[in-house]
């Protein structure tokens, strides 16, 4: 049986599904629950721009759990159903309830293209479902889920719309000759410099951003460059996460203008497993200083400046930093598939490809 999510109570049993249906598993990272929680009290009760509905059993116990919104794509110039936060149990039947529900929802509207797992409003984060590499636990801001899923979604009739891969790099010392060779190049030719984002600046750094954005070859990216307010906004909910010193703009020296920027985050995972979901402050800041690895998040180069080693001269920078910060690891994604710019770069500094998320796509007019 399906209910919609309707009160504040089927919202917390929509959130805490997780901690019965991944019990045990040792990869499995538990969310900042009282975050999400007010996150989704303002999308799915207040405003409504998400719908979430559970499927329960003859007893009532929660079997599944799926929210979707409707969007319009403005490359496809069509309305589309972005499904996300979908949880089940191996059951093609509450598969069947969850996306029949959702399906006919959007026939209602006139809507007959869904995609999924993806947030529209975050294109960078939690996309696409895990269907390799499971053996390691996920960093922070990425999808893990159960093995399963790939088979139940596709059993369905949904298929495969893009895959996107987190990958890791730098793992031995050729690898860090190489980025310093790299850097040493591109530093000969160019006369551009790399610097911190200075929180203390950060309209001025934000509008620096959305320029290189908007002068990136952008032919890869899932969805429109994200406009300033955006981008201020992101940046303000992930404030507690971020670290001036693993996020750094290149700049021409003469000009000042912004030609390339990569942004980083500390795995913030490692905290969290060991807090349960829960936001321990004294805990959190001991646990932070424990952290070994980080995400690349987001690397952007304007066209002139792509293929030159500049993402070798801002990397150099960063893996500086990571040593002094004592970090170990670096997990670099995810990035889509068509990007072959950041993979072919990635490659080589030794990248190889750790985990692969998909993106399903259904037509319900064709099937």
């Amino acid at each position: 049986m399906i209910i919609e999510v309707k009160s504040k109570r089927d919202l917390k049993k929509f959130l805490y599904f997780v901690k019965n249906l991944y019990k045990g598993d040792s990869h499995y990272i538990y969310p900042l629950f009282y975050v999400l929680y007010r996150e989704l009290v303002k999308e799915v009760l207040k405003d409504g721009t998400y719908k979430a509905i559970l499927d329960l059993n003859e007893h009532g116990m929660i079997q599944g759990r799926l929210m979707y919104t409707i969007e319009h794509n403005i490359d496809e110039d069509i309305d589309i159903c972005y499904w996300s936060y979908f949880e089940s149990i191996n059951s093609i039947e509450v598969i069947n309830n969850l996306f029949n529900y959702m399906e006919q929802d959007m026939r209602d509207k006139d809507v007959y293209i869904s995609e999924g797992s993806f947030i529209p409003y975050d294109p960078d984060n939690r996309r696409g479902i895990l269907i390799d590499g499971f053996e390691k636990d996920p960093v922070i801001f990425t999808s893990y889920n159960k093995q399963y899923y790939k088979d139940l979604l596709e059993m369905y009739g949904h298929t495969k719309s893009r895959d996107s891969f987190s990958v890791i790099p730098f793992e031995d010392e050729n690898t860090e000759k190489k980025l310093k060779k790299f850097a040493r190049f591109f530093e000969r030719r160019n006369n551009v410099c790399v610097s911190s984002i200075d929180f203390k600046n950060i309209d001025k750094e934000i509008d620096d951003i959305h320029k290189i954005l908007l002068d990136a070859d952008n032919d890869h990216i899932y969805q429109e460059v994200p406009s300033i307010k955006l981008i201020r906004d992101v940046a303000d909910n992930l404030r507690m996460f971020l670290d001036p010193r693993l996020i750094k703009i290149a700049r021409e020296i003469e000009t000042g203008r912004p030609v390339g920027f990569i942004f980083c985050l500390l795995d913030f995972n490692q905290v969290f497993k060991k807090t349960n979901g829960k936001i321990k402050p004294i805990k959190m800041l001991l646990y932070k200083k424990k952290i070994t690895k980080a995400r690349g998040m987001m690397q952007y180069m304007i066209p002139e400046y792509q293929g030159k080693g500049l993402i070798g001269f801002i990397y150099k920078e960063i893996y500086d930093e990571m040593i002094k910060m004592g970090l170990k690891e670096f997990e670099a994604g995810t990035i889509m598939e068509g990007n072959e710019k950041s993979l072919t770069s990635l490659a080589k500094f030794n990248g190889k490809v750790a985990k692969t998320y998909r993106i399903y796509r259904k037509d319900h007019k064709n099937g």
